[in-house]
């Protein structure tokens, strides 16, 4: 049977559409956070979640290495990541949940669950071969980056396999990777209409053949073609096209990659295999959660302590919140990775950020701008390509808490000074966890009903934990169609 026919047999195979837990509510019912603004003020305590930019770069090239390397600092480490995690367990590499230097049991769960109390995995590599053909579908669960990651890598096991994601991850597009898999012998088998997903991929990849890549509206097809070059036959030659964004995660990856081992001088991937010079690797905090806590410094009228602001090697772009913190109207004062943030009330006129390569801060930024000063934010029409079109329904999300904006081509600008209004209604975040984790953060000035309760969790799990110690009274609820 030709890899064409196995593959179409198998999506023929994979018909159910996935759901996000077992007791999945009516459709007409909704699941909400009930947030209601009262707190009792003091300073709010800000702990940063692990970089998932990092961990799921560093989880798949730990996997691919020959040694047993030690991913240290991952508490808390969001769903995206565990999303990566688990898909590699399903290929065959067993990854370790640890504390204090010791294996945490899992009595009761799956070889591939993660124990809560884990504070670092410890990856044992299966060197560039090692991945095996997964008894079941890959699921990236809401994480485009792994969905690449793990489509490129599959793409190369020789054999069919199934990759899927969320709901939100179904709608978007990866004509770019799918593109440039099939222009190198891939076959790729795909639904058709709104959701393209499953995808099934037969490789292997043709090394002969040069690869044209647009990176103009994401960087993350270029971070999978380099993090599956280990397994590649030959040297593959890339054609990078367009004018380049989020290249500060391309950057990532790509110093990533020649820390341990790989060539890619003159645009062309080399195989190798990854090696590690220090076992235990430290990963840092994620930079760009910084911007819902200046967003709750300002709702709230409070101090912030932030804690494991990153160096700015790892910020990965989200420094310019640290370069701009004056101008909208915070004052930073940093000791070692902690950082205390507090309002100085004097933020600039009308200021203009280019997010050309921070497009994730585009909803939090946007609310603080016009609850602030006003501004206008440029250089991030590829935002109109993550879990939502953050672009527009940027605005239709602040629109709902009565604060007006205008989407232009590649930002958005909003008028200063605005004030947070109560929603009448539940408020709708699209499926995108940023904009959920925004709408809590304006809901704390207010009563407010936001949709989603469990979106932040794909980034930061301690989100609703950490208002609530504040003071912050939320509640998850269900309101039921009639």
């Amino acid at each position: 049977m030709t890899p064409s026919r196995v593959a179409d047999n198998m999506a023929k195979r994979w018909v159910s559409k996935w759901n996000d837990s077992v007791d999945t509510a009516p459709v007409n019912d909704i699941e909400y956070l009930s947030v209601n603004g009262l707190s009792k003020g003091g300073d709010l305590q800000w702990n940063l979640p692990p970089s998932k930019s990092h961990l799921i770069r560093l989880l798949a090239l730990s996997a691919q290495s020959n040694q047993i390397i030690t991913l240290k600092n991952v508490n808390n480490a969001g769903e995206d990541s565990r999303s990566m995690r688990r898909c590699l367990q399903q290929l065959g590499v067993k990854i370790e949940d640890m504390a204090n230097g010791e294996v945490l049991s899992k009595p009761g769960l799956s070889e591939v669950a993660f124990h809560p109390d884990s504070v670092d995995w410890r990856v044992h590599g299966v060197g560039s071969d090692g991945f095996s053909k997964p008894a079941s579908v890959l699921h990236a669960g809401n994480s485009g980056t792994a969905f690449r990651i793990l489509t490129a890598i599959s793409a190369n096991i020789g054999q069919s396999v199934a990759i899927d994601g969320d709901r939100s991850l179904r709608l978007r597009n990866f004509s770019t990777l799918i593109g440039t898999l099939e222009s190198s012998g891939v076959t790729v088998s795909k639904g058709h209409g709104e959701e393209a997903l499953p995808l099934i991929v037969c490789g292997p990849i043709d090394c002969s053949q040069q690869v044209d890549l647009d990176l103009s509206k994401s960087s993350q097809p270029y971070s999978a073609w380099m993090l599956s070059s280990s397994r590649f036959s030959d040297s593959k030659k890339l054609n990078l096209k367009g004018q380049a964004v989020s290249r500060k995660h391309s950057d990532l990856t790509f110093r990533l990659c020649a820390e341990s081992g790989a060539d890619f001088s003159d645009e062309t991937l080399r195989p190798w295999v990854p090696h590690f010079a220090d076992t235990e690797v430290l990963v840092p905090r994620d930079a760009s959660m910084v911007s819902f806590a200046m967003l709750a410094t300002k709702v709230l009228q409070t101090k912030t302590i932030i804690t494991g602001w990153p160096p700015s090697e790892d910020a990965l772009g989200n420094d310019i919140l640290q370069q701009y913190c004056s101008e909208l109207g915070f004052a930073w004062n940093e000791t070692n990775s902690n950082v205390e943030i507090t309002l100085n009330n004097n933020p600039g006129d009308n200021n203009e950020i280019n997010l050309r390569d921070a497009n994730d801060l585009l909803p939090p930024l946007a609310a603080l701008m016009a609850i602030s000063s006003g501004g206008r934010i440029i250089g991030a029409a590829h935002a109109a390509h993550k879990e939502s079109n953050r672009l527009t329904k940027t605005r239709q999300l602040l629109f709902q808490f009565g604060i007006e904006s205008t989407v232009s081509q590649d930002g958005i600008e909003v008028a200063g000074g605005q004030k947070i209004k109560s929603p009448g209604d539940i408020v709708s975040t699209f499926g995108d966890h940023r904009l959920q984790m925004t709408a809590v953060i304006l809901a704390c000035a207010c009563s407010a009903k936001v949709a989603g309760p469990n979106l932040h969790k794909i980034a930061d799990e301690d989100l609703l934990l950490r208002l609530i110690k504040y003071g912050i009274d939320i509640e998850e609820k269900l309101f039921k169609s009639k």
